[in-house]
């Protein structure tokens, strides 16, 4: 039989998997698009540089992305939906 401690450490190992996975895929896209639009910005227009507002801009996102997918954030926030649902449970709801 499965214990609720095995499913909590369960969940909170797949909550911190999809936020890795999360992360990952948005230094992907900003790798691969930031890319696209230096070459683009370079052969168009290279008297005229843009594409370090959008790499600048986009880079702030991507270091909040970094932060707040970190463990210790992940398992904050799974902390406070198991309390919650624990919560219900309790309260018969």
């Amino acid at each position: 039989m499965v214990s609720v401690e095995d499913l909590k450490r369960a969940w909170k190992e797949a909550e911190i998997e999809d936020a890795k996975k999360g992360f990952l895929a948005h230094l992907s896209a900003y790798v691969i698009i930031n890319a696209f639009l230096t070459t683009v910005n370079l052969l168009i227009s290279p008297e005229t540089l843009w594409f370090y507002w959008v790499s600048l801009g986009w880079g702030i996102g991507l270091a909040f992305h970094f932060v707040f997918s970190r463990e210790r954030f992940v398992v904050s926030e799974w902390e406070k939906k198991v309390a919650r649902i624990e919560m219900r449970a309790r309260e018969g709801k």
